[in-house]
């Protein structure tokens, strides 16, 4: 038992160790927080001017299509379609 818990140890060390040791590479290309935001249209919580457009799809048969504008800035969801 004593075998198995010191073999443990230093194999949870090594993992620990390069773990800990992973070097920071970049910043990344991407500066967007939501990069599938290309939709124009101004947040109205924060002005940024781009959203994701989220499709719904229909609840019933003889409505709409529901879609949410989700702010790529802040994550502020706008709800847009007809209100039945």
């Amino acid at each position: 038992m004593a075998v198995n818990e010191k073999l443990d140890e230093k194999i949870n060390v090594k993992i620990i160790d390069k773990i800990l040791k992973k070097e920071k590479i970049g910043e990344g290309f991407v500066k967007d927080k939501n990069i599938f935001a290309t939709y124009n249209h101004k947040c109205p919580k924060c002005g940024y001017d781009k959203a994701e457009i989220i499709d719904l799809g229909l609840f019933y048969s003889d409505e709409n299509n529901i879609y949410l504008l989700k702010c790529g800035n802040c994550g502020y969801s706008e709800r847009v379609g007809e209100v039945s």
